[in-house]
């Protein structure tokens, strides 16, 4: 009961900090396909990086909101680092099933990298440096600590005509976070 057993500990209404370490491999996948394992096409194209995260948690305390400041190094057909900053919100189940399964998060802010990445403007014909950025994430409890590793989809977009260029991307990253 990983998950419950946080909530229910005396650090349940404690602010949280965090410190992960994550790769991941980009797809030529549009977000309408990128779920569909008989779809999915993975290229040439990786990262990898550290996640410094804060959540504080609601009133209930199945919930959290915090933010993250993600800094990657992309490699492989393209080289260039990108900055990521979101506002989080995640959920711990009380009673989560399977045991290990400790919360599902959704990250929401801006991604900046120091080149506009290659991968885009070849799939898309365009692409700028700063995109909107969204995380889908599901986490899972390793041992008694504080310690899980996730598995996350890291999605650039211009948000549906928020930014000039019509261009994105995505990746499955996985990764292991400790709090303290």
């Amino acid at each position: 009961m990983a998950g419950g057993a946080k909530a229910q500990d005396g650090r349940a209404g404690e602010p949280k900090l965090s410190l992960s370490l994550h790769g991941g491999q980009m797809t030529t996948n549009g977000i309408d396909e990128v779920f569909y394992p008989n779809k999915t096409d993975f290229t040439d194209a990786y990262f990898g990086g550290v996640i410094f995260g804060y959540e504080v948690p609601l009133s209930d305390p199945r919930f959290a909101v915090g933010a993250e400041v993600q800094l990657n190094h992309h490699f492989g057909q393209d080289t260039f680092q990108e900055l990521v900053l979101p506002v989080t919100i995640r959920y711990s189940p009380a009673r989560p099933w399977p045991v290990m399964l400790d919360s599902f998060a959704f990250g929401l802010g801006l991604s900046h990298t120091t080149e506009t990445p290659l991968l885009e403007v070849v799939k898309r014909g365009e692409s700028q440096r700063t995109l909107v950025y969204f995380s889908l994430e599901t986490a899972f409890s390793v041992g008694e600590g504080d310690d899980d590793i996730f598995f996350r989809l890291h999605h650039r977009s211009d948000g549906y005509g928020l930014f000039a260029a019509d261009s994105g991307s995505n990746a499955f990253a996985v990764g292991w976070r400790h709090g303290f």
